[in-house]
């Protein structure tokens, strides 16, 4: 049997798009490989935990800390030396990780520092991390690999009447508060509110609104409509569950646009300043659509226009109507 390890550790939308390297090395190696994680802790080692193919996860915290003085790197030192890994892949494209090559026991071990992948704006971040371990693995296994998660099952009650068919809608996204973050890449409150009425005048489908605790404050005008519920401080397994279960996921650039996809769920996805290319949805199975205003300053991200956007037109200009329609067309598909 192989024993693997994996190193990506970022956001849960950064691991979730991690995740078509262990279809690639269940159908390189069988079934009967071992792949542990180093991952980000929070909903990012939750959610790999919560996957039947994940033997162990290691949540990595402050990852430059040097790898004597940091208890998890520490421990995942000692078990790699009880327990030799046959292959590390670092899908990290930063150099934070780069140490883990010296101080995990392996044979065998491929990504930074041994190759330097770049992200590049015509290219998914997905095919580049591919690209690490491609020629390992083979190129036809590396291709047709897809973001997928296979979750123990839960018993989750959801918050609506049972027998519901019903859509997810999460309006918030990381950093919602922080003033400018990702120059704005949320779509206006108004334009959810809109949305959400012609869901309930038209489809006869149930609503439920994702969100933190947080976010309840800012969107909480969204549940005054009849056949609206709240998932608001949900915890992750709730969210998976609704996911699984949803007609369809509407929603801004987060991690949990991956999270829909990964669990086979359609997605309509509202892109501004960030670059669906890049960062979009990764599957040729799941049924998805990305929808952009098509603005020559768009996308903005990392870019002088990131700073000095006050407005953000790109996301405004998305109608819901648009939204609407895009929906249907999905589900009728």
């Amino acid at each position: 049997m192989q024993r693997i390890l994996v190193v990506r550790i970022g956001r849960l939308g950064d691991t979730i798009l991690a995740t078509p390297v262990i279809e690639a090395l269940h159908k390189a190696y069988g079934v009967d490989v071992s792949i542990d994680f180093a991952t980000s802790p929070g909903a990012s080692a939750f959610i790999l935990e919560m996957d039947q193919r994940i033997n162990r996860v290691f949540p990595i915290a402050h990852r430059s800390t040097p790898w004597r003085v940091h208890r998890v790197k520490r421990e995942l030192e000692q078990h790699s030396r009880e327990n030799n890994y046959d292959l590390v892949i670092n899908l990290e494209c930063g150099g934070e990780c780069d140490d883990f090559i010296k101080f995990v026991h392996h044979r065998e071990f491929c990504g930074r520092p041994l190759v330097n992948p770049r992200h590049r704006a015509d290219r998914h971040c997905v095919d580049t991390e591919k690209t690490i371990y491609a020629e390992l693995l083979g190129p036809a296994i590396t291709a047709a690999a897809e973001t997928s998660l296979q979750l123990y099952p839960d018993s989750q009650v959801l918050p609506l009447p049972p027998g519901s068919d019903f859509v997810v809608i999460n309006p918030g996204f990381s950093g919602i508060q922080r003033p400018g973050y990702r120059s704005h890449r949320g779509w206006p409150l108004a334009h959810w509110q809109r949305l959400v009425e012609l869901l309930c005048e038209s489809t006869g489908l149930s609503i439920l609104i994702n969100g933190t605790c947080d976010e309840q404050a800012v969107f909480s005008s969204l549940l005054q409509n009849t056949g609206v519920y709240s998932l608001f401080g949900s915890s992750l397994p709730t969210l998976a569950s609704a996911l699984s279960s949803a007609k369809a996921l509407i929603t801004v650039d987060t991690g949990t646009m991956h999270l829909a996809t990964a669990l086979a769920t359609p997605v309509v996805a509202l892109f501004g300043p960030t670059n669906p290319v890049l960062t979009g949805p990764y599957s040729k199975k799941v049924p998805h659509s990305v929808l952009v205003s098509d603005l020559e300053c768009q996308p903005c991200v990392k870019t002088p226009n990131q700073k000095t956007c006050t407005f953000n037109r790109c996301m405004n200009e998305l109608e819901p109507g648009r939204i609407f329609d895009t929906l249907q067309k999905l589900l009728q598909d």
